[in-house]
């Protein structure tokens, strides 16, 4: 279910919150679905059960999963709401990034073609 690239230049931890994020926006990973055990992950992946650790920890603060002691860790209820919720006020800064880029003299369908790329690499890992 994960993968992970050492070479990419994101931390193992980040790109296990990434694809868990886009797991539960894609439907994925339901509300109330059990994660993976830590252990299982770390095994799948090949990283330090300490990482994966840290992906959860990273996750159950933001209140996209949950925990039941004694059972594991599991998806809120909500996260999905709340990951669009997290997306729409990125939207916002992507408004402000193309006021600036405007600006700064960067023409609109340079902009545009980024965007476009970004959505390209989206559906390439689908």
């Amino acid at each position: 279910m994960y993968t992970t690239d050492n070479l990419s230049g994101v931390p193992v931890y980040e790109q296990i919150v990434r694809q868990t994020e886009a797991f539960i926006l894609a439907g994925i990973m339901p509300p109330d679905a059990p994660m993976p055990s830590v252990r299982a992950v770390a095994t799948e992946i090949a990283a330090n059960p300490n990482t994966v650790q840290k992906a959860y920890t990273h996750l159950l603060s933001r209140g996209i999963l949950y925990a039941v002691p004694g059972k594991g860790s599991f998806i809120s209820p909500d996260a999905r709401e709340k990951l669009r919720a997290e997306l729409e006020k990125k939207l916002q800064s992507v408004e402000e990034l193309a006021s600036q880029f405007a600006g700064a003299g960067i023409p609109k369908q340079e902009v545009l073609d980024a965007v476009e790329r970004g959505y390209e690499s989206a559906s390439l890992r689908e």
